[in-house]
């Protein structure tokens, strides 16, 4: 037998077509709003989308190192730019859902091992001295063999400067703290891979003369000095960008996408070039005030 149910009295009835007409919960019980499980569900896909950038930055690698043994130099640069344009997407996405994890950390540390270590790393030695003719000079055999030893440096240098940073985000660090939360200690590992593949974008051939071969292996010992170093370096945003309103760099962005795309040699070696002269001046301003100038 069915069990009896009690009337509903007028007070419950006149509730029950209030929540109806809010679109509210139904005859059936069921609330028109979405389940705490499809909320979570949902939150946690949200918070992938840092990872899925970091995923990309370190395709973005990979392909690159790709390029290189089919000999592509230009295409292994241009795989190297994206890299750092999704590095910087990344940390923008991660602010923007507000989410951070330890996993995600380790990750995006281990893709920039690979896309501004290891990656610019091969395309500076295929690229800077591979092509030498040993024919030359004598002393074409050394330069290869300072090249081998300059990019091994590089990318020994983006380990170590990855490894500081992710312990100086822990309390219990021996390291000393950053700079400030606007400046980093030491050249970041994406500029100085920016500074390999923007070059080797620019010139497209690879070098062939033994002299400009002593002063890429001079350069990537540089770079890698560098990154290990604590020449304060200001982020690239606040630098270039930071005294224009937000109207002028929403302006900025849209004439410099159209502007890398037809002529990206140029315009990214003007660029990261002003990026360099500008932190130069950073310093020397801040030095200067320090000295009471």
């Amino acid at each position: 037998m069915r069990p009896e149910t009690r009337p509903e009295t007028r007070p419950e009835l006149r509730q029950r077509l209030r929540r109806r007409r809010r679109g509210g919960a139904s005859d059936s019980g069921h609330t028109g709003q979405p389940r705490r499980g499809s909320r979570s569900r949902l939150r946690r896909r949200i918070h992938l989308l840092p990872h899925l950038f970091t995923i990309g930055n370190l395709f973005a690698g990979y392909f690159a190192i790709s390029a290189l043994l089919r000999g592509e130099f230009d295409l292994a640069a241009m795989a190297i730019g994206v890299g750092v344009a999704l590095d910087g997407l990344d940390g923008a996405v991660a602010r923007l859902v507000r989410t951070s994890s330890p996993i995600g950390v380790q990750l995006d540390s281990l893709a920039d091992v690979v896309t501004f270590g290891i990656a610019p790393a091969f395309l500076a030695f295929a690229w800077g001295v591979a092509g030498l003719d040993p024919l030359a000079t004598d002393y074409v055999p050394h330069i290869r063999r300072l090249a081998w030893i300059a990019s091994f440096a590089f990318v020994a240098a983006c380990a170590l400067r990855l490894a500081r940073f992710n312990v100086m985000t822990h309390d219990e660090s021996d390291e000393p703290p950053p700079l400030s939360r606007h400046i980093f200690a030491g050249m970041p590992a994406p500029t100085a891979a920016a500074c390999v593949a923007v070059v080797v974008h620019l010139v497209k051939a690879s070098l062939t003369v033994w002299q400009w071969g002593v002063l890429w292996v001079a350069g990537l010992f540089v770079l890698a000095g560098l990154m290990i170093s604590r020449v304060p370096f200001p982020k690239s945003k606040r630098l270039l960008a930071g005294r224009l309103s937000p109207r002028l760099q929403m302006l900025t962005l849209a004439l410099l996408l159209p502007a890398v795309y037809y002529y990206s040699e140029i315009v990214l070696t003007a660029v990261l070039l002003s990026y360099l002269i500008a932190v130069e001046v950073h310093n020397l301003r801040n030095r200067q005030a320090a000295a009471g100038v």
